[in-house]
């Protein structure tokens, strides 16, 4: 956990904004809170942000698995699930604008933890052969 950041938002980050570009599609639908988007809409709306169809797809799941936004056919709309996740992204939201640095570290930090601890058991697995 980066020192600078609550654990409550570290912890958040670790279960639910695996990249940096997905809390930028998290923070959009925090902004636009009543408005109903498709994965092609939030693609084009999040510009200069790149970010590809499949990508934005693949965070709504994580998103919706997490209780953040729900399904509204024809799209998803943000539908944080308790009062504790409304606030985690309003911290995230914070950090994005008031210590973007700090929260940017703090996501790849979280993210190359991840991947090592991936490559670890992996090793293991092998060892074990």
């Amino acid at each position: 956990m980066d020192a600078k950041l609550s654990r409550t938002l570290a912890d958040f980050i670790r279960h639910s904004v695996p990249t940096l570009q997905a809390a930028e599609v998290l923070l959009f639908f925090a902004h636009h809170r009543d408005r109903v988007f498709t994965a092609e809409e939030i693609v084009s709306a999040i510009r200069p942000f790149v970010a590809t169809v499949p990508t934005v797809q693949e965070y709504v799941r994580l998103f919706m698995d997490s209780g953040l936004v729900a399904a509204n056919p024809p799209g998803y709309v943000y539908a944080p699930a308790s009062q504790a996740l409304e606030e985690a992204i309003g911290e995230l939201g914070h950090a994005f604008n008031e210590r973007p640095v700090t929260l940017i570290a703090a996501i790849y930090k979280i993210a190359d933890s991840k991947l090592q601890s991936f490559s670890d058991s992996f090793d293991l697995r092998r060892n074990d052969s």
